[in-house]
């Protein structure tokens, strides 16, 4: 509902993070129908982003980008990993949690699921 509602400008424009955490784990597929979510590879995107404090810049990497109707993009992640330098990379067990979650996000009829119960927005 929040992600509907950001893509199409209702709600507060000059969010820049939120933090979403269910109780339960929830199909990513599910939560984003409708929303033309394109899964990015951790391996190849990264955005840089400044710190809430302001004090500091991050990188995130990856995730599943989503625009909004003016241009903006929303980065959603399921984990808190923020990169403190452009060239720092990415560990095995990011990029194997990425070839399962594609597999999963690809795929039409497959009985699998993306459950995850974190959700981290970054707008651009």
């Amino acid at each position: 509902m929040f992600l509907r509602s950001w893509q199409k400008g209702k709600t507060n424009r000059q969010v820049r993070q939120v933090v979403l955490l269910t109780s339960s784990a929830r199909d990513v597929k599910e939560i984003l129908k409708g929303c033309g979510g394109e899964l990015m590879d951790p391996r190849t995107t990264q955005l840089k982003f400044r710190e809430v404090d302001g004090q500091e810049y991050k990188w995130i990497r990856g995730g599943i980008h989503i625009r909004r109707n003016d241009g903006r993009i929303a980065a959603i992640l399921n984990n808190n990993r923020r990169y403190s330098t452009e060239d720092e990379n990415v560990s095995d067990v990011e990029i194997e949690k990425y070839l399962e979650a594609r597999d999963i996000w690809n795929s039409e009829n497959s009985p699998d699921k993306w459950l995850e119960s974190d959700f981290y927005i970054y707008v651009f």
